[in-house]
């Protein structure tokens, strides 16, 4: 299992230097978002994402997995297409498209048969370029929120197409078993997204609690758990590492994304590195 590194919060890195980054924290590559305000991004990935790429290789790195605007649900976009396009050139195995999410009052069914139609577009462009479409859990009003939405979704795709990329903060945010929610995406798990959450104490809120993610190892996430279950199957995916700290969630859910560093990045990066590996090795991975 390769462990790398999720660029959202190095938008101000050009590739050649997140490269130097990254190595010097000891990752093993990268989860390079391709979102505006970003080196890559859009509407430059023709040509910036193979350059960056290269750069990757020549530094040692990995770039198993680009990661698209939250927005990104529409397969006929030409967007969609020129990533995809882009990606089989410049050898990336796995897209994160976007999301697809339920308003209430919807009615959820209805939703997610359009989701899925949605997903059989991206599902015709992974044929067509030989990059693998991938699902991420993500919690709140998400389509996929938990292992168990995200096979509504999945169920009868061609695993070798689409698959699933299991969030296990979001799990213990929504509220999942590990084992049996990675029993549930068996033949479709392609990639794991590492951070850590929990419902923290917030007496202004109603009801008093709130959503909100730490460093790995201050949440409700049991990692010894979750990664000898990912030993124990076999699973040789990678391991993205998503930096998310001391976050209020509620807003995150709101926007899609943090728009902001979280404080100590670069220490608690590291240490989320040095967490993820003594463990594994503690398990004989």
């Amino acid at each position: 299992m390769n462990i790398i590194l999720n660029s959202k919060f190095f938008s101000d890195l050009e590739p050649s230097e997140l490269g130097k980054t990254i190595q010097a924290y000891g990752y093993d590559g990268v989860d390079l978002c391709v979102r505006p305000g970003h080196p890559v991004n859009l509407d430059n990935v023709d040509r910036a994402l193979p350059e960056a790429i290269d750069m990757f290789k020549d530094q040692d790195l990995v770039c198993p997995l680009a990661t698209a605007p939250v927005d990104l649900n529409d397969p006929s976009s030409p967007e969609a297409r020129r990533l995809y396009a882009t990606c089989e050139v410049a050898g990336v195995e796995f897209i994160k498209i976007g999301y697809w999410y339920h308003r209430e009052p919807q009615d959820y069914w209805q939703v997610l048969a359009d989701a899925r139609t949605g997903l059989q577009g991206f599902v015709e462009l992974s044929k067509s370029h030989g990059v693998k479409t991938l699902y991420h859990t993500h919690s709140g009003r998400c389509v996929g929120s938990n292992c168990a939405g995200l096979m509504h979704l999945l169920d009868g795709f061609d695993p070798a197409h689409v698959g699933a990329y299991v969030d296990f903060g979001h799990l213990a945010l929504d509220g999942e078993d590990i084992a049996m929610g990675l029993s549930m995406v068996q033949s479709y798990l392609a990639a794991i997204g590492v951070k850590d959450g929990y419902h923290a104490p917030s007496p202004e809120s109603v009801p008093p609690y709130r959503p909100q993610f730490a460093a790995l190892g201050e949440g409700s996430v049991d990692w010894n758990r979750a990664l000898r279950i990912l030993v124990e199957t076999g699973f040789d995916g990678p391991l993205a590492v998503h930096t998310e700290y001391q976050f209020d969630e509620t807003i995150i859910r709101q926007v899609g994304y943090a728009d902001t560093k979280p404080l100590g990045l670069e220490e608690v990066a590291q240490k989320d590195l040095v967490f993820l590996r003594n463990i594994l090795s503690e398990i004989g991975e």
